[in-house]
């Protein structure tokens, strides 16, 4: 697997909890489950994913872009969802049927809430598993799936935890996070470099990519911190 690094996010506050969390590492806080959604569509161009970007007032990850999500709620497990497209996904998340319920319904009720898209569980395709860093003052078991735009219906920001939402060509908005116009956490900036490899919404949804989960680490290189992990 590639080792990456990753730059930390151009904010003072989260230099300031990295160092200390550096300086005198407490007991890492037990993360939430949660999930998230790259809804994609083809265009002439290539495929397009829809992006949000999250208010500078948010605790974590504020002013970035994000693809639609959240955490799981008490709820999601009780769920009325399709059981056969559960173990289905279960079994591709190498999880239990009980364990990966919560998950999906999240995903399909998350997206829902931010962009008012009805999404069918069995159009879920899982990603990536990616798991926040330990110094993270709120910490996130996060499920990445995949799922293409329904048709007959239109995205549309409808969260108050984001002032900004577009359909982009992943090279675009990594080009504008390479120079420093867009800013977002690194499973988001390995998502878009993956969808960005593939010719067809088609092509990326067929494709069984390693679910092995993802923890980064904070290293201190002295002039500067980065986040480091391997990449499956």
């Amino acid at each position: 697997m590639p080792l990456r690094e990753f730059p930390a996010p151009r904010s003072s506050a989260w230099v300031e909890n990295a160092r200390a969390w550096l300086a005198s590492p407490g007991e890492p806080l037990v993360p939430r489950g949660a999930a998230t959604v790259l809804v994609v569509r083809d265009t002439p161009l290539g495929p397009v994913v829809f992006v949000q970007r999250r208010v500078p007032t948010m605790e974590f990850a504020p002013s970035m872009y994000v693809f639609p999500g959240g955490g799981v709620d008490a709820a999601d497990a009780e769920a009325e969802v399709d059981a056969g497209a559960v173990e289905a996904l279960a079994a591709r998340m190498q999880l239990s049927a009980a364990e990966a319920k919560p998950l999906v319904a999240a995903a399909i009720r998350e997206v829902e809430e931010e962009c008012g898209l009805q999404l069918r569980l069995a159009d879920l395709v899982p990603r990536a598993h990616w798991i926040t860093p330990a110094f993270e003052k709120r910490r996130y078991d996060t499920w990445f799936f995949a799922a293409p735009m329904p048709e007959g219906q239109s995205a549309l920001g409808a969260s108050t935890e984001t002032d900004h939402d577009a359909w982009v060509l992943p090279r675009s908005l990594l080009t504008a996070y390479a120079e420093g116009r867009a800013v977002m956490l690194p499973p988001t900036v390995v998502m878009l470099e993956q969808l960005a490899t593939f010719e067809s919404v088609a092509a990326f949804l067929s494709d069984s990519p390693a679910l092995t989960a993802v923890s980064p680490d904070l290293v201190d290189l002295g002039d500067r911190l980065v986040v480091r992990s391997d990449i499956p």
